[in-house]
């Protein structure tokens, strides 16, 4: 019959592993995937651990009871790597990336092999087989063996150490976890007094309070630790809403944003700030005044689904006031330039009307020397008044966000009354057609007439030659025209191009 005290130490055992195995189904499910994979780890060394150590109880040899000691001894301490590995990667410090990894990963090998060869130096740990209270095989420690003990519990404390620092960052609540901390830590009582106490043997007693906590920092990174690490990570204001829309965490940038969610853990959005729950489905910006000074944000949700259900959501908010200072600035300057373009068009379209009519009124009164350049003068008076309609038109397009209206117009009349003008005001410039001009239609409106005659003209303001010469060359395909005006002029150098034609330039 089995004695009650190793059935006792059986039972924890078992318990111990049972629970870190059935847990690592809901680990999988962890989204980050460095922190998934160190935690899924960190669940299947404690269980190992604990499964050697049922092994060491059970095996009915010294080498067996030796060989099962030694597994389990070896997954204790994968499980503090798997631990930092874990944390590491919760609070944003990639493992993959750290400092000295090779180092690091030679020690643990170093380590490892040691535990694994103890049979050959004994460092670790001595066996004597005993008869109480039981018959089983004692572990004496050794001195080795309490130095990486030691050095186990600093690497672990620097793990809590860092997890710490992201839930202050946070600003979340980290009773609970503090709490799991306390009762890991009691088997630890058990490991040190284990030779001390008949109905102790001396064991690492630590696999179910580690088991304890893995479990129970599983259900709580379920509830909490994912939105924590998501919040971290953002310097941003940021808040984990549940699927009911309930504050779950924050970070500091958002206390600070929002006192409203001090003590907030668990109280819908709406209760805390109305204004920023009503923004979840608005597109326009957040206006907070805060110190007799208003800024303004962005807030930006995130979804996170298991399957097709959204089981919850990131809220950011990002600080906008530059960018909506700008635009505020952007729109009163177009509103003057309106009412400036309103004011200079009428006027404009008011004087040359005048100007108009009285160049008719001329037209009975000049005699035949006169008529070419009274002819010229009416055209252009002409030419502004439409000019005016088309611009008017033009810029309420672009007051109206609405794109400029297109229609066909004919490309070899509008270049040839182009031409003719330019070589009415430059009588001194050559101007000429290479080929034939194209005959065909374009999508356009009537401001591509001021197009090539702007460029026409600057071809001859901007020419250094005696007689500026001007040639203009058409090219069409299936689907667009191609219109080619060279100058014997200076041009522009090289060094210029990017700058004056890049998209977007304006000078």
């Amino acid at each position: 019959m089995i004695d009650p005290l190793l059935l006792g130490h059986l039972i924890i055992f078992a318990l111990s592993a049972i629970a870190c195995v059935a847990a690592i189904p809901q680990a999988r499910k962890i989204q980050h995937p460095g922190t998934r994979e160190g935690f899924v780890v960190f669940l299947g060394s404690v269980a190992l651990w604990s499964g050697g150590y049922i092994g060491y109880l059970i095996a009915p040899t010294r080498s067996g009871k030796v060989a099962f000691y030694i597994l389990g001894f070896v997954f204790a301490f994968v499980a503090v790597a798997a631990w930092l590995y874990f944390c590491a990667a919760y609070t944003g410090r990639p493992p993959r990336h750290a400092p000295f990894r090779n180092l690091i990963l030679g020690t643990f090998l170093f380590f490892i092999a040691l535990k694994v060869t103890n049979p050959l130096h004994n460092l670790y740990f001595t066996t004597e087989w005993v008869t109480e209270p039981f018959p089983h095989l004692v572990i004496h420690h050794e001195l080795l063996y309490w130095i990486v003990l030691g050095l186990s519990y600093a690497a672990i404390t620097v793990g809590f150490f860092v997890l710490m620092e992201r839930f202050y960052h946070t600003g979340s609540d980290s009773r609970p976890l503090v709490v799991l901390v306390g009762l890991s830590g009691l088997p630890a009582g058990a490991t040190i007094i284990g030779g001390q106490i008949d109905w102790l043997l001396p064991l690492m007693y630590e696999p179910p309070g580690v088991a304890l906590f893995a479990v129970g920092t599983l259900f709580f990174y379920r509830q909490r630790f994912e939105g924590i690490r998501l919040t971290g990570e953002s310097d941003e204001p940021a808040i984990f809403l549940d699927q009911d829309t309930c504050v779950r965490d924050y970070n500091q940038a958002a206390r600070r944003l929002f006192p409203g969610l001090e003590e907030s853990f668990g109280k819908p959005l709406t209760a805390v700030n109305t204004a920023l729950a009503d923004h979840l489905t608005k597109q326009d910006v957040l206006a907070i005044t805060q110190n007799d000074e208003t800024r303004y944000y962005d807030v930006s949700s995130t979804p996170f689904l298991a399957g097709e259900v959204t089981t919850g959501q990131l809220v950011t908010v990002t600080d906008v006031t530059e960018r909506e200072s700008y635009r505020k600035r952007l729109e009163e300057k177009t509103e003057q330039l309106e009412a400036l373009n309103r004011v200079v068009r009428h006027d404009i379209r008011n004087d040359m009307a005048v100007i108009l009519g009285w160049a008719e009124i001329l037209e009975d009164h000049i005699d035949e020397d006169g008529e070419e350049a009274l002819e010229r003068v009416l055209q252009k008076s002409r030419h502004v008044i439409q000019f005016t309609e088309v611009a008017r038109d033009f810029v309420e397009s672009l007051s109206e966000d609405a794109d400029a209206e297109l229609e066909p117009i004919k490309l070899q009349p509008l270049l040839d009354a182009e031409l003719a003008a330019v070589r009415d005001s430059f009588p001194d410039a050559h101007f000429q057609v290479s080929g034939e001009l194209c005959d065909v239609s374009v999508l356009a409106n009537e401001m591509l007439s001021s197009v090539f005659r702007n460029i026409l003209e600057n071809a001859v303001r901007h020419n250094d030659k005696e007689t500026p010469e001007v040639t203009i060359s058409c090219e069409e395909d299936s689907d667009t025209v191609r219109v080619r005006i060279a100058d014997n002029g200076p041009g522009i150098p090289d060094n210029q191009k990017d700058q004056i034609f890049g998209k977007g330039e304006k000078d």
